[in-house]
C-alpha cells in the first residue's frame, strides 16, 4: 500500500513540477518587449545622429558657399588694412611674385631633419 501511495504521489507531482511558477509565463514576452524597446531606441538614436550629420554638412556647405561668394565679390586680391586706417585710401594690392619662395629640396631637407629629431626621443 505504501508503494502505491508513493507511486501515485510521484505521478501526481510530476505535472505540477512541470508547470511554470507564477509570474514566469510572461517572462519571455517581457524580454521580447524589452528587446523591441531597446532596438527602437537604438534606431531612433541612429536616425538622430544621421540627421544631425546631414544638417551639419548642409550648414558647412552653406558657409563655404557664402565665403566663396564673398571672396568672389571682393575681387581677386583682397585688400590689406593699413595702420593707421584711412577709409578714403585705396587698399594696397599684394603682388604674389614678391612673396617668399622655398625650393622643394630645401623644404625636403628641413622636413628630414625635423623627422630625425622627432625620432630621437626616448
Amino acid at each position: 500500500m505504501r508503494v502505491a501511495v508513493a507511486v501515485s504521489a510521484v505521478l501526481l507531482a510530476t505535472p505540477a513540477a512541470a508547470q511554470p511558477i507564477a509570474g514566469r509565463p510572461f517572462q519571455a514576452l517581457t524580454f521580447a518587449h524589452d528587446a523591441d524597446r531597446s532596438a527602437a531606441a537604438l534606431a531612433a538614436r541612429n536616425r538622430d545622429v544621421a540627421l544631425s550629420a546631414q544638417l551639419n554638412l548642409l550648414q558647412t556647405e552653406e558657409q563655404t558657399d557664402r565665403a566663396l561668394s564673398n571672396i568672389a565679390a571682393g575681387g581677386v586680391n583682397p585688400g590689406v588694412p593699413t595702420i593707421p586706417f584711412n577709409p578714403k585710401a585705396p587698399p594696397p594690392r599684394i603682388d604674389p611674385s614678391q612673396l617668399a619662395e622655398m625650393p622643394d629640396a630645401t623644404l625636403a631637407a628641413s622636413n628630414a631633419r625635423i623627422r630625425a629629431a622627432a625620432d630621437n626621443r626616448k
